[in-house]
C-alpha cells in the first residue's frame, strides 16, 4: 500500500524516497521548498530525480511502499 503526502505527513526528511503521481518517476527529497502558513508544514519540495532537480507539491507524490514519513 502506497501513502499519499496529504495523508497526515506533514513534512518529508531529506533522503526520503517519493514517486510522482503524474508520472511514476521515482525521486529523492533535497529540502523544503515553500512552507504552509503555519511555518511548520511543507507545501512544495525540491527533488532530485534522474533527469535532475524538480519541484513537487506535496499533493503530487507519495511514499512507496514500505516507507516511513
Amino acid at each position: 500500500m502506497t501513502k499519499t503526502a496529504n495523508q497526515s505527513i506533514k513534512r518529508l526528511a531529506c533522503g526520503t524516497p517519493v514517486v510522482s503521481t503524474e508520472d511514476g518517476e521515482p525521486g529523492t527529497i533535497l529540502q523544503v521548498c515553500t512552507f504552509q502558513r503555519n511555518g511548520i508544514d511543507a507545501w512544495s519540495y525540491l527533488v532530485e530525480t534522474t533527469y535532475g532537480r524538480e519541484i513537487w507539491h506535496r499533493g503530487d507524490l507519495f511514499l512507496p511502499a514500505g516507507q516511513q514519513a
